[in-house]
C-alpha cells in the first residue's frame, strides 16, 4: 500500500468540502492518490449542482401547492442536504485516513472526469 503525504491527505480531504474541490485540482503536483480523491469530489460538487437545480425546479412547480406542496419540498431538500453531507464527511474522513474509496453511485462519472 502507499503511503500518502499529510499534505496529499489535506488536500484530498478538502476535495469533498464542494466549491473547494478546485483549490486541489489546480495543485500542480498530484499522486495518484490525490488525483482520485479529486475526481470523486468534483463528481459529487456536479452532482450537488445539478440537484440544486432540480430542486429549484421542485420548488418552483410542486412545491406552489399551498400545504403538500411546502412539506414535499421541505422534505425532499432535507433528504437531498443529508444524503450529500453523509458523503462528504464520508470522504473527508477517508481521505484524511488515506483510504481510497468508491462513491456509491458517482463512481463511474467520477472515472471520466479527466484529471491527471
Amino acid at each position: 500500500m502507499n503511503e500518502q503525504t499529510i499534505r496529499d491527505r489535506w488536500l484530498a480531504a478538502v476535495c469533498y468540502l464542494s466549491l473547494l474541490v478546485f483549490f486541489p485540482i489546480l495543485s500542480k503536483d498530484k499522486s495518484a492518490f490525490l488525483g482520485r480523491h479529486c475526481r470523486q469530489g468534483f463528481s459529487l460538487f456536479f452532482a450537488e449542482v445539478v440537484a440544486l437545480l432540480l430542486l429549484l425546479a421542485v420548488d418552483a412547480s410542486i412545491g406552489r401547492i399551498p400545504i403538500l406542496g411546502l412539506i414535499i419540498s421541505i422534505l425532499l431538500n432535507l433528504a437531498i442536504f443529508l444524503i450529500f453531507l453523509m458523503l462528504s464527511v464520508i470522504g473527508f474522513i477517508k481521505a484524511l485516513s488515506g483510504e481510497e474509496w468508491r462513491l456509491p453511485v458517482l463512481d463511474d462519472l467520477a472515472q471520466r472526469v479527466p484529471i491527471s
